[in-house]
């Protein structure tokens, strides 16, 4: 009987030890570690939002409007990050007004669920279907702008013993929805060009629209997940401090704390290059792989897909991989030599190499001439 009691002692949840100051309760700690893995999921979802389009938006487009070209798709491409640019400042000013990030996250998730509907049915569009395409992805870079919010509240809900693990778990999510993304348009091609139809052609679901639909269903879902007593708001890093300087209130915790400018904009643009090169590469693979290899629609999105999807086991192992070299190397060296060491010789590695030019298809389009 003893021993039964000793193995349920064990077994009961518990705040761990190095934690377990009075700073808070088991339930407050793990209501505050469940909503910090919303916002990981929140995250990911917004990533995924963008991504999951780019191998096939070239593909789509064409067959909307053949003659909208590859410049409008850039344009395309733009409006998502244009519109979080936009965004991200007016999110982060409106949660910090009413000091709660639950309704800024809500609203945005609902344009979400609303933008992505609206791209998967532009083919009820007769008329002007490339700006329709347009203000569908412009409204989901909107919506992606709660980015700000999110990354503010995990940094407010963390302890400084937790920050690391927790930012590079929520760039893992991050990333991982950009590279998830192509893999899920990689598992829906066999719905083909055509796909099927309902409710008299008014709901298509085909290779294209398929994916706009899977970020309707898994926002709709994110968005429950924000609801009051699921997400409870645990904002820790202000008390810790202000115990650990013998403060009395979080708000004058708040101003003694004096940011380190030059290293925050520092990591502000190393993460701009990092993510400059990763969406240059992503968003033109598809059309480069049409042009050089002659591939079709399909094959250009079954191929994209499963070559992203690969790129998404190397992030998980890398992200992993994060917390445990940061206790053995300082952090800057695991970020200068683990991370854009590796990103510039990978770019060296797409320079074609060899004694030749690289074989380019030719591709006749006498019909659109």
């Amino acid at each position: 009987m003893g021993n039964y009691i000793n193995s349920c002692n064990k077994t009961k949840p518990k705040i761990p030890d190095e934690l377990n100051d009075g700073l808070e309760t088991l339930d407050e700690y793990q209501s505050r570690w469940r909503s910090v893995r919303v916002i990981y999921f929140t995250m990911f979802l917004m990533s995924l939002g963008f991504s999951i389009i780019l191998t096939g938006i070239w593909p789509y487009l064409n067959k909307l409007d053949p003659y909208a070209g590859k410049e409008f798709m850039g344009l395309i491409v733009a409006a998502n990050p244009l519109g979080q640019m936009i965004f991200s400042p007016l999110f982060g000013w409106w949660s910090n007004k009413i000091g709660s990030i639950r309704l800024p996250l809500l609203c945005s998730l609902a344009l979400f669920t609303f933008a992505s509907g609206l791209y998967s049915s532009l083919e009820m569009r007769p008329d002007n279907v490339k700006y329709w395409m347009l203000i569908s992805r412009f409204l989901i870079g909107v919506s992606s702008a709660n980015i700000a919010v999110c990354r503010s509240y995990l940094s407010a809900a963390t302890r400084l013993s937790e920050r690391t693990k927790a930012v590079s778990m929520v760039s893992l999510a991050q990333v991982l929805g950009f590279i998830v993304g192509p893999g899920l348009q990689t598992a829906v091609t066999p719905l083909g060009n055509d796909g099927y139809t309902f409710l008299w052609r008014g709901f298509v679901f085909n290779m294209y629209t398929a994916c706009g639909w899977i970020n309707v269903l898994m926002s709709i879902g994110n968005l429950i997940m924000f609801l009051p007593g699921l997400f409870e708001e645990h904002k820790i890093a202000a008390r810790e401090i202000m115990i650990k300087q013998g403060k009395t209130s979080e708000r004058e915790t708040w101003k003694a704390i004096k940011p380190d400018y030059v290293s925050a904009w520092t990591l502000i643009m190393a993460f701009f290059v990092l993510v400059f090169n990763f969406v240059l590469l992503e968003t033109l693979g598809t059309s480069l792989t049409m042009d050089q290899f002659a591939w079709s629609n399909h094959d250009a999105l079954y191929y994209m897909g499963i070559l992203m999807s690969v790129g998404a086991i190397v992030a998980l192992a890398t992200f992993v991989a994060i917390n445990p070299l940061c206790k053995i190397f300082p952090e800057h060296y695991v970020l200068i030599w683990g991370g854009f060491s590796l990103m510039v010789l990978g770019r060296v590695l797409y320079i074609p190499w060899g004694d030749g030019p690289p074989k380019i298809a030719e591709v006749i389009m006498t019909q659109y001439r």
